[in-house]
């Protein structure tokens, strides 16, 4: 199974300077402006508030646009699905038997962890923004930058 694409600002691979300047304007571009992320109107006020938190958490790595407020609602839909059915199968443990609650809460889960992967909340998808974001350091020496500097320190 082929792996997902990654944002360039993502990537962990080898692709020239270049290349990765121009991949990251083309998805600037594409991910569009960001001015338009508010909760939908249909949310419940406990949706909203979910909605809200994911905004003010992601805010920071400023990777959302417009085009990501649907997939928002629905992670905070998702979120708020779980947390009613937890709360249920907390007053009621015998709830946690019937097939309808399990079915109901393994949909909601699944919706959940795909929601995750596509706005990068897992904490692998954290740690590979992360280095991402790291600025590249000292390059690694090579052994021939090494007898290079021994041939340097002789001559």
């Amino acid at each position: 199974m082929a792996r997902p694409a990654k944002s360039a600002k993502t990537k962990t691979g080898t692709i020239t300077k270049e290349e990765e300047a121009q991949r990251i304007e083309i998805e600037d571009k594409l991910r569009g402006k960001n001015d338009k992320l508010v909760p939908p109107l249909y949310l419940t006020e406990s949706q909203m508030s979910i909605f809200n938190y994911i905004m003010e958490e992601l805010q920071e790595a400023d990777i959302l646009g417009n085009l990501d407020l649907f997939i928002l609602a629905q992670t905070a839909i998702a979120v708020d699905r779980i947390q009613e059915l937890d709360r249920k199968a907390n007053d009621n443990k015998d709830i946690l038997f019937e097939n309808s609650f399990r079915q109901a809460r393994a949909e909601a889960s699944k919706e959940y962890f795909r929601c995750c992967n596509e706005l990068c909340l897992s904490p692998q998808s954290r740690a590979k923004l992360s280095i991402a974001k790291v600025k590249p350091g000292e390059k690694k020496k090579t052994i021939m930058d090494l007898i290079n500097e021994d041939d340097e320190d002789e001559g």
